[in-house]
């Protein structure tokens, strides 16, 4: 038996993981809980009194780790609306298929925007940049950015290459019908805590909303 022989013994020879893999998982479960745990403590404080030094300590993170991805309290903020608003930008994405009567992607946009609008996590975040905005403007502008106007120029750039679209201005249109879809329900959600739009009135809602621009852009 060879000195290399006896080395091994009956030792099973084990596959080695592809290397990182496990570390990055463990990295990327860490952020999500990270970025959970910053959502809970916003909403629960604002952004002026939420301090960095709680999140760090309810997700288990040391300070320094958390600057070191997110410098400032802000870009934290910034990093929670953006995964907030990504899973409405993916929801958007699904509805507006090329091809698809202009009609039926309409129906499933606006539907898709006023259920989102209308969950409490979305209403609450809402109510933070409103009350921070004229405090950190700068703020309330990514917001805007990242979350309702990214949503209308996804429907812009849809209206502008679909056939049965007969308008001049694309990006006003689809203003007009982000505008014509959120009517009154979606204040009426901001002011009233425990008010939950009814599925009828969304439905509803959309379907005049769909109605009105049909007639003025097809």
């Amino acid at each position: 038996m060879t000195q290399t022989d006896l080395r091994l013994g009956k030792t099973k020879l084990r596959k080695r993981p592809s290397a990182g893999r496990p570390a990055a998982c463990e990295a990327a479960e860490r952020l999500e809980h990270l970025l959970d745990t910053a959502t809970e403590v916003f909403l629960e404080q604002g952004y002026k009194n939420a301090k960095v030094s709680e999140i760090a300590n309810r997700a288990g993170a040391s300070k320094s780790t958390l600057y070191t991805r997110y410098p400032t309290k802000a870009d934290l903020f910034v990093a929670v609306i953006t995964r907030k608003t990504r899973a409405l930008q993916e929801s958007f994405a699904e509805t507006l298929i090329p091809g698809k009567p202009l009609k039926k992607a309409l129906e499933a946009f606006g539907g898709s925007l006023l259920r989102t609008m209308s969950r409490p996590e979305k209403r609450a975040l809402y109510k933070v940049f409103i009350a921070e905005s004229s405090h950190f403007p700068a703020l309330a502008r990514k917001f805007w950015d990242v979350g309702p106007k990214r949503s209308m120029e996804m429907l812009r750039d849809y209206l502008r290459i679909h056939p049965e679209f007969k308008g001049k201005h694309p990006e006003y249109a689809a203003e007009t019908f982000w505008s014509l879809c959120c009517g009154q329900s979606i204040l009426k959600a901001q002011l009233h805590k425990n008010y939950v739009i009814p599925k009828k009135i969304i439905e509803s809602n959309v379907r005049e909303a769909v109605r009105i621009f049909l007639a003025a852009y097809t």
